[in-house]
C-alpha cells in the first residue's frame, strides 16, 4: 500500500482527490529532502501524520457530516443537505440575499471556486454554472443535483494551489467563499494572482468573521485583501452577515 492510500485510510480524507494528496506529499518530501525509497516505518508514520494535518486545514474545516448525503439528494431535501456543511449551514438564511445580489448583476455564467455545496443554493436553470472543488464526494453530489434539476452545470475536481487562469473560460461572476484564507496562511501571492488574472466581470469573495471556536476575529475585514484591491485599483462593495464578510468586486471583463 502506497503513502497516498495510507493517508486516505482515515475517513475524513477518503474523498480527497489523489492528485491533491500527491501534491502535498511531493512538496513535503522535497522540503525535507526525503526519498520515498529510503523511508522506514517510523518515517512513514510521521509523514502521514503531518500530511493529514495539512490536508485537514486545507479541506476538512467545513464538513460537519457526510451521513445520508446521497439519500438526502435523492429526496431533494436541499436544506438538510446544506446543513451537512458548516459554511453553507450558517449561510442558509442569507442565500436569498446572495441570490438577489447575483440576479441584480444579470449574470449568465458563474465559476464557483472551492464551491463546497454552494451550487445547491445558488445554481439555477438560467445560469451556466461551473462548480470547482477538491472533494470528490461533494462534486458527485453537485453533479447529481445538476442532473436531477436540469441545470446547465459542470463540475471539476481542481486544486486551487495550482491555479492558472487559462484553465477556466471567461465568466460573468466568480465566487470564492471562505477560500482565500485557506489557500495561504501567510503569503498572499496566490490570492493576488487569482483576483487579478481570473477572466470575470465580477468576483464575489467572502471571509469568515468568526474563528472555528466561535470567537470574533480581530481583523475580519482582512486588511491584506483590501490592500490587494486598492493596489490594483479594483472597485468593490462590501456587506456582511453575522458570520461572514463579503466583497463584490467589479473587473469589467466580460465573457468572450
Amino acid at each position: 500500500m502506497n503513502l497516498i492510500q495510507k493517508i486516505k485510510q482515515k475517513k475524513e480524507f477518503k474523498n480527497l482527490s489523489d492528485k491533491v494528496i500527491k501534491k502535498s506529499l511531493y512538496e513535503y518530501l522535497k522540503k525535507n529532502a526525503l526519498d520515498l525509497r529510503n523511508l522506514n516505518e517510523k518515517d512513514e508514520k510521521i509523514i502521514i501524520k503531518e500530511i493529514r494535518a495539512e490536508l485537514r486545514y486545507y479541506s476538512g474545516q467545513f464538513q460537519k457530516s457526510s451521513k445520508n448525503r446521497l439519500k438526502i439528494i435523492e429526496n431533494n431535501s436541499l436544506d438538510l443537505l446544506l446543513k451537512t456543511h458548516s459554511s453553507t449551514s450558517e449561510r442558509i438564511d442569507f442565500y436569498p440575499k446572495l441570490i438577489s445580489i447575483i440576479n441584480s448583476l444579470n449574470v449568465k455564467s458563474i465559476l464557483d471556486l472551492g464551491c463546497g455545496l454552494n451550487p445547491l443554493a445558488l445554481a439555477s436553470r438560467d445560469i451556466t454554472y461551473l462548480a470547482v472543488d477538491i472533494k470528490e464526494d461533494e462534486i458527485f453530489i453537485i453533479k447529481e443535483f445538476f442532473k436531477k434539476n436540469k441545470i446547465n452545470g459542470e463540475t471539476l475536481i481542481y486544486d486551487l494551489r495550482d491555479f492558472a487562469h487559462k484553465d477556466f473560460i471567461p465568466v460573468d461572476l466568480t465566487i470564492l467563499f471562505k477560500v482565500l484564507d485557506i489557500l495561504e496562511k501567510k503569503s498572499h501571492k496566490l490570492a493576488n494572482k487569482i483576483v487579478n488574472t481570473i477572466s470575470s466581470k465580477y468576483i464575489l469573495v467572502s471571509f469568515a468573521t468568526k474563528k472555528l471556536s466561535g470567537k470574533n476575529m480581530n481583523f475580519p475585514q482582512r486588511p491584506w485583501f483590501l490592500s490587494i484591491l486598492r493596489k490594483n485599483k479594483l472597485k468593490y462593495k462590501s456587506f456582511a452577515n453575522k458570520n461572514e464578510i463579503f466583497y463584490l468586486i467589479e473587473k469589467n471583463i466580460s465573457p468572450a
